[in-house]
């Protein structure tokens, strides 16, 4: 494993990305109610850009994410890595029962997580029958989203995909500007084609042609909608092009 690589990618990532929407794996629901028994875990401090967990580490602990923001990567046979989700304040973790071993997170900012074992969180929950509920409810949203993710790459084409990542940004983040929407999020070609599951010279070629025909720009701090109710037209076949 090429620590420096992971690190260094780890610090590319920071600069960014910027919490946006369900359009984005990011934190999914949060489990504040576990603020309250930080002191009964082990917790720890991040550095920007320092791991939090290496592949094969044996963990076997529930991560809490107590402040500051995380990005969880999955590391591919081929040594490729792969956006899994990110996860902020009041985030999760699993990593209490080992299911594979080719994760990793890195801390996006400076970050404070507190893990939990299975002896901990047994006494945290007969403190509070809520907290199982609410722990669920967020690997519930986890699962959700990735089912979502999944019908979407069987069903509908990349360059499709893309715009209905970008019409999912509009309805949760698009702020009224003059006569266009903006949304407030740096996105990268690479963020973009890891969340779609697309090449990013596909994604390059998508925004090339929302913006010549006026549909929609990509800036590098935001995203500017000229044309909601085409860019929502085009959400709505299999194919764009």
């Amino acid at each position: 494993m090429d620590s420096v690589k992971i690190l260094v990618k780890g610090e590319k990532w920071m600069e960014e990305n910027e919490k946006c929407g369900g359009a984005i794996p990011d934190t999914f629901f949060e489990v504040e109610r576990l603020q309250e028994f930080i002191n009964l875990g082990t917790v720890k401090t991040y550095a920007k850009g320092s791991a939090v967990m290496w592949p094969g580490d044996k963990c076997s602990s529930l991560i809490y994410v107590v402040s500051g923001r995380l990005r969880v990567n999955k590391l591919l046979d081929d040594g490729r890595e792969r956006l899994v989700y990110f996860t902020g304040k009041h985030g999760l973790v699993g990593k209490l029962y080992e299911t594979c071993n080719d994760s990793y997170a890195i801390a996006l900012e400076d970050s404070k997580v507190c893990f939990f074992s299975k002896e901990q969180l047994k006494k945290i929950f007969s403190l509070n029958d809520e907290i199982p509920f609410d722990i669920i409810r967020n690997y519930l949203s986890k699962t959700s989203y990735y089912m979502k993710q999944a019908a979407e790459i069987d069903y509908f084409n990349p360059a499709v995909r893309i715009v209905r990542l970008f019409y999912e940004l509009y309805i949760a983040n698009g702020v009224k500007t003059g006569d266009h929407y903006e949304i407030n999020i740096q996105l990268s070609l690479e963020n973009i084609s890891e969340i779609t599951g697309t090449h990013y010279v596909t994604a390059s070629k998508v925004i090339g042609w929302l913006r010549k025909n006026k549909v929609m720009e990509k800036k590098r701090k935001k995203i500017i909608i000229y044309d909601a109710e085409k860019l929502k037209m085009m959400t709505q076949g299999t194919h764009v092009f």
